[in-house]
Protein backbone atom coordinates (compact mmCIF):
# COMPACT_ATOMS: atom_id res chain seq x y z
CA UNK A 1 0.00 0.00 0.00
CA UNK A 2 2.86 2.41 0.78
CA UNK A 3 4.15 1.90 -2.78
CA UNK A 4 0.75 2.93 -4.16
CA UNK A 5 0.67 6.05 -1.98
CA UNK A 6 4.25 6.88 -2.91
CA UNK A 7 3.33 6.53 -6.59
CA UNK A 8 0.38 8.92 -6.20
CA UNK A 9 2.49 11.38 -4.23
CA UNK A 10 5.30 11.33 -6.79
CA UNK A 11 2.83 12.60 -9.40
CA UNK A 12 1.87 15.59 -7.24
CA UNK A 13 3.78 18.83 -6.98
CA UNK A 14 4.96 20.17 -3.64
CA UNK A 15 2.45 23.03 -3.85
CA UNK A 16 -0.33 20.44 -4.19
CA UNK A 17 0.96 18.45 -1.21
CA UNK A 18 1.54 21.29 1.27
CA UNK A 19 -2.13 22.05 2.07
CA UNK A 20 -2.73 18.37 2.84
CA UNK A 21 0.44 18.11 4.92
CA UNK A 22 -0.59 21.19 6.93
CA UNK A 23 -3.84 19.44 7.87
CA UNK A 24 -2.07 16.38 9.31
CA UNK A 25 -1.95 15.84 13.04
CA UNK A 26 1.36 16.32 14.83
CA UNK A 27 1.80 12.55 15.11
CA UNK A 28 1.06 12.02 11.40
CA UNK A 29 3.58 14.74 10.48
CA UNK A 30 6.22 12.87 12.48
CA UNK A 31 5.25 9.64 10.69
CA UNK A 32 5.57 11.45 7.36
CA UNK A 33 9.03 12.73 8.30
CA UNK A 34 10.02 9.19 9.24
CA UNK A 35 8.64 7.81 5.96
CA UNK A 36 10.49 10.47 3.93
CA UNK A 37 13.73 9.89 5.84
CA UNK A 38 13.56 6.18 5.05
CA UNK A 39 12.73 6.88 1.40
CA UNK A 40 15.64 9.30 0.98
CA UNK A 41 18.02 6.94 2.77
CA UNK A 42 16.95 4.14 0.45
CA UNK A 43 17.52 6.37 -2.59
CA UNK A 44 21.01 7.16 -1.24
CA UNK A 45 21.77 3.46 -0.90
CA UNK A 46 21.50 3.31 2.88
CA UNK A 47 19.42 0.64 4.51
CA UNK A 48 17.66 1.98 7.55
CA UNK A 49 15.40 -0.51 9.20
CA UNK A 50 12.20 1.16 10.37
CA UNK A 51 11.65 0.93 14.10
CA UNK A 52 8.40 -0.28 15.55
CA UNK A 53 6.08 2.69 15.91
CA UNK A 54 5.98 2.44 19.68
CA UNK A 55 9.78 2.16 19.87
CA UNK A 56 10.29 5.23 17.68
CA UNK A 57 7.75 7.21 19.71
CA UNK A 58 9.43 6.19 22.97
CA UNK A 59 12.84 7.09 21.55
CA UNK A 60 11.59 10.50 20.40
CA UNK A 61 9.91 11.22 23.74
CA UNK A 62 13.03 10.14 25.65
CA UNK A 63 15.18 12.36 23.46
CA UNK A 64 12.85 15.33 23.95
CA UNK A 65 12.74 14.74 27.71
CA UNK A 66 16.54 14.73 27.92
CA UNK A 67 16.97 17.84 25.77
CA UNK A 68 17.46 21.12 27.54
CA UNK A 69 16.50 24.30 25.76
CA UNK A 70 18.42 27.47 26.54
CA UNK A 71 16.82 30.74 25.57
CA UNK A 72 19.13 33.73 25.39
CA UNK A 73 17.89 37.28 25.31
CA UNK A 74 19.92 40.48 25.16
CA UNK A 75 17.56 41.88 27.80
CA UNK A 76 19.01 39.44 30.34
CA UNK A 77 22.63 40.23 29.47
CA UNK A 78 23.84 43.64 30.67
CA UNK A 79 26.82 43.65 28.30
CA UNK A 80 24.57 42.86 25.33
CA UNK A 81 22.13 45.60 26.35
CA UNK A 82 24.99 48.09 26.55
CA UNK A 83 26.44 46.97 23.19
CA UNK A 84 23.02 47.30 21.53
CA UNK A 85 22.51 50.71 23.11
CA UNK A 86 25.95 51.87 21.91
CA UNK A 87 25.22 50.59 18.40
CA UNK A 88 21.88 52.39 18.27
CA UNK A 89 23.49 55.62 19.51
CA UNK A 90 26.20 55.34 16.83
CA UNK A 91 23.66 54.72 14.07
CA UNK A 92 21.51 57.62 15.27
CA UNK A 93 24.53 59.97 15.31
CA UNK A 94 25.55 58.79 11.83
CA UNK A 95 22.06 59.37 10.41
CA UNK A 96 21.91 62.87 11.91
CA UNK A 97 25.29 63.87 10.50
Amino acid sequence: MEGCIASEISNMSLSELLPTINQLSHQDKIRLIHFLLLAVAKEEGCSLEPLEESDSEKMLLNHLASTEAVVWSPQADKEAVQALSDLLTTVKKASNA
